[in-house]
């Protein structure tokens, strides 16, 4: 029978669909899940056992030295020894995923997904070392997301003719940049598809619902921000072809912006080097600049205690329940995929 553990919330109608119960603390202990100093939900079918331990996400801390949830974690991985483990924001280090193999077969698939797009909370070394393959959920919260930017970047009291520069055009931005053609902004867009392949600009652009007359694709980040009036960031932490984005906008790409900027950013704090995210807080306090960051629980809280003006938030982008209803459907239909493959594996 397949195990499939959850490590972070999920919607409230997912948890009474999938009929999950908390395990009573003398019924944890005769289950053999004493090990485990947390809350258990299980529920059970005829093909899976499903656990549920929201508190390891709840309770995790900013600095992973000291954060309690990553050993808990380890432990849950240890006792239940899922064949699944879907997780959230929260990390799963590599102590983690050696102890979860360690306590499986060694040939045994297993699978670790991440509710959401970006992967960079687990250790992906330590997931190929050890055999654990690695999933995300792409696609399923973006609309959430551009809609969440386009609030707060206040885009509907957008002067026409404004300029707007889109950096990342992947499922969130070309959503952005959609509504801000539709508002008659001058829209200015940054993506490496667009600057490396400009021969099929066009056609990049219509496969993502995107008139090219109606935008300008930048050939640098300075392009695409001098004299921006708002600017939406929404690339990954890790480059597909290596490395991170880490201090790609500095001090001299904040002050080329447009008086009383907005900036909605959903990707890591640190996408900003540690003087443009100093500059932005000082800016912040002095009313001429707006700032919102939502990133994963871990980063938002670090960006929150250094930087106190920035808007910084964890997980907001996609609260409404129609977003996580449909993130809830979509792990748990790549799992119950990801462990039927497992069992026609072993029937070859």
């Amino acid at each position: 029978m397949a195990r499939i553990l959850i490590t972070h919330p999920i919607y409230e109608g997912t948890i009474v669909k999938l009929s999950l119960k908390k395990i009573h603390p003398s019924l944890q202990a005769r289950a053999d899940l004493s090990p485990i100093p947390e809350e258990v939900f299980y529920a059970r079918n005829k093909s899976e056992e499903i656990f549920y331990i929201p508190g390891i996400a709840i309770k995790q801390q900013p600095n992973e030295k000291h954060d309690p949830s990553l050993e808990i974690l380890r432990l849950a991985l240890e006792t239940i020894k899922p064949d699944v483990l879907i997780a959230g924001n929260n990390a799963v280090p590599g102590k983690a995923i050696a102890a979860w193999r360690a306590a499986v077969e060694s040939d045994k698939r297993l699978l670790a997904i991440r509710r959401g797009v970006d992967t960079r909370a687990i250790d992906k070394l330590a997931a190929s070392e050890y055999s654990v393959a690695v999933g995300n959920l792409p696609g399923i919260n973006s609309p959430f997301v551009a809609k969440h930017m386009i609030k707060h970047l206040k885009l509907e009291d957008a002067k026409p003719g404004s300029k707007i520069a889109v950096v990342g055009v992947g499922n969130i931005g070309k959503n952005v940049a959609i509504e801000a053609i539709k508002l008659d902004l001058s829209v200015h867009l940054l993506s490496p598809s667009l600057q490396e392949f400009s021969s099929k600009r066009s056609e990049i652009l219509a496969r993502k619902g995107i008139p090219s007359e109606k935008v300008i694709c930048a050939q640098s980040l300075e392009q695409a921000l001098e004299g921006a009036s708002y600017l939406s960031i929404a690339v990954p932490w890790e480059k597909p072809s290596g490395g991170t984005h880490v201090d790609t906008i500095g001090v001299n790409h904040i002050e080329s912006l447009a008086a009383n900027a907005k900036i909605a950013s959903a990707s890591v704090p640190r996408i900003f080097t540690e003087q443009a995210l100093t500059l932005m807080n000082d800016r912040i306090k002095q009313g001429k600049i707006y700032v919102r960051i939502d990133s994963s629980k871990r980063r938002a809280v670090e960006a929150k205690q250094n930087y106190p003006y920035l808007d910084a938030c964890h997980d907001q982008a996609f609260a409404c329940a129609e977003c996580q209803e449909e993130l809830d459907n979509a792990m748990l239909e790549k799992a119950r995929a990801f462990v039927s493959n497992s069992v026609l594996e072993l029937v070859k």
